[in-house]
C-alpha cells in the first residue's frame, strides 16, 4: 500500500488518460459500447477493468520517476 501512496498523484493524473486510450483503441478497432446493461455489456466488464489498468501501469512506470524526483532534496539546504 505504501508503494501506491508514493505514486498516488501520478495515478490520479493519468487514470482517465489510460481509460481514454483503451476506449479510443476499442472504437478504432470497430467496437461499440452497449448503451444498456445487457449480457454483452456484462461480458465486456473485464475489458474495462483490466485494459485501462494495464495502460495505467505503463503510464505510472513512465511518469512515476518524475514525481519521485520532485520529492528528492535538491542538494544541501541553504543555511
Amino acid at each position: 500500500m505504501v508503494a501506491v501512496n508514493v505514486v498516488a498523484l501520478t495515478i490520479f493524473l493519468w487514470h482517465m488518460t489510460a481509460y481514454l486510450v483503451v476506449l479510443w483503441a476499442y472504437e478504432g478497432l470497430g467496437g461499440t459500447l452497449p448503451a444498456e446493461p445487457t449480457a454483452g455489456w456484462w461480458a465486456q466488464r473485464w475489458l474495462w477493468l483490466l485494459a485501462p489498468a494495464a495502460v495505467l501501469a505503463v503510464l505510472v512506470a513512465l511518469f512515476a520517476r518524475v514525481e519521485l524526483a520532485a520529492r528528492r532534496p535538491q542538494g544541501r539546504a541553504a543555511r
